[in-house]
This record gives C-alpha cells, sequence and structure tokens, in this order.
C-alpha cells in the first residue's frame, strides 16, 4: 500500500515497516512532521518501524529535524542512504546530533544497505 503526502511518499514494505522517501528539493519542517503525525494518527494503531530512503535530496529545519520521527507508535527509525552521497550523510548527521541533543537517537541507525535496515526494522 502507498500513500502520497505534500512532502513525501510512504510505502508499507511488510507488516509493521513503512518507507518514507521525501521528495526532490523537500525541507521537512514543523508542518511536514505535523502531516506525517496526522497520517499516522489515521492509519496505524501498532507500533511500526519507519526505514527514510535519502535517494532524492531533501533537507530539514531544526525544527522538522528535532520532531521528526518521534511519533509514540514509531519504535525505530532506519535511514538510508548512499554511502557515496556525503550530502545526504552530512544532513543526516545533523538529524542524528539533533536527536542526541534532544535524547531521541537510542532507536535512530544510519544505513548504507536498504535491506540491512529493513532487517534492523522487522523485529519492532
Amino acid at each position: 500500500m502507498k500513500y502520497e503526502l505534500s512532502h513525501c511518499e510512504i510505502e508499507q514494505v511488510s507488516e509493521n515497516v513503512f518507507e518514507g522517501t521525501p521528495k526532490v528539493g523537500i525541507v521537512v519542517d514543523k508542518e511536514c512532521v505535523d502531516e506525517c503525525w496526522k497520517h499516522w494518527e489515521k492509519t496505524r494503531q501498532e507500533q511500526f518501524g519507519l526505514l527514510i530512503n535519502c535517494k532524492n535530496k531533501f533537507s530539514f529545519s531544526f525544527e522538522g529535524a528535532k520532531d521528526a520521527f518521534n511519533h509514540p507508535l514509531q519504535l525505530k527509525t532506519a535511514i538510508f542512504c548512499d554511502e557515496n552521497d556525503y550530502q545526504s550523510q552530512n544532513n543526516l548527521r545533523f538529524i542524528l546530533q539533533v536527536k542526541e541533543m534532544t535524547l531521541y537517537c537510542w532507536n535512530h541507525k544510519l544505513f548504507y544497505d536498504r535491506n540491512e535496515a529493513i532487517e534492523w526494522l522487522s523485529d519492532v
């Protein structure tokens, strides 16, 4: 099943794992995060893991990075990007640093292999 939000596409990979792919050039801000939370509240009652696919270039505002991936039902977040894409890696490191500052980093992990990311999320 696929869901189209204003800033990303979300696809169900397995029963409890979803893959979100932000649109090219989007800045994930507080409004984007709020839209995601409304989406999860309408579509999920069970806990889930989320794979963020960074194949498209996008960025986060500070507020977006702070609030993203903290939905109460979202137990784990795997962030997948190409190991040769240094711009995406730097953006993602920024997100993880913001998460560390807010103490929400224990359930977020960066991956360079999509299958490994899905496997890590599968035990939700």
